[in-house]
């Protein structure tokens, strides 16, 4: 997966975090990727730490494209057959995605939502 998520990773961002504040916050980090609207979270405890403040960015990022995807999906639902298939699709693409979002913050790396990743830099 870490070849993967390598195509992805933003070598300039992570040149900036220390391994000392990885292994400090990457838990933290991890919870708030999995409960999305926990944006805050990482800046609230070490707001002067580049791996937050990344992180929280990605966080922010992924929190507004799920509430957008939320919005699409629930009028795509409506179509009875073809709205449940594209919604469990969607949704197991979600979580592969998390999952491998999760994975490279807690192995310190700065991925990058693909095409929307650089759009809010919030923090």
């Amino acid at each position: 997966m870490k070849e993967i998520l390598e195509n992805f990773n933003d070598q300039s961002a992570q040149n900036s975090f220390s391994q000392a504040d990885v292994q400090k916050n990457s838990v933290l980090v991890a919870v708030c990727y999995v409960i999305p609207i926990l944006f805050f979270v990482p800046i609230l405890i070490d707001g002067s730490s580049p791996y937050c403040r990344f992180h929280a960015n990605q966080q922010l990022t992924l929190f507004a494209f799920g509430v957008v995807l939320g919005i699409v999906m629930g009028i795509i639902g409506i179509i009875p057959v073809l709205g449940a298939i594209i919604d469990v699709l969607i949704s197991l693409c979600m979580l592969a995605f998390l999952i491998a979002l999760v994975y490279g913050a807690v192995k310190g790396m700065a991925v990058r939502i693909p095409f929307i990743g650089h759009l809010i830099n919030v923090f």
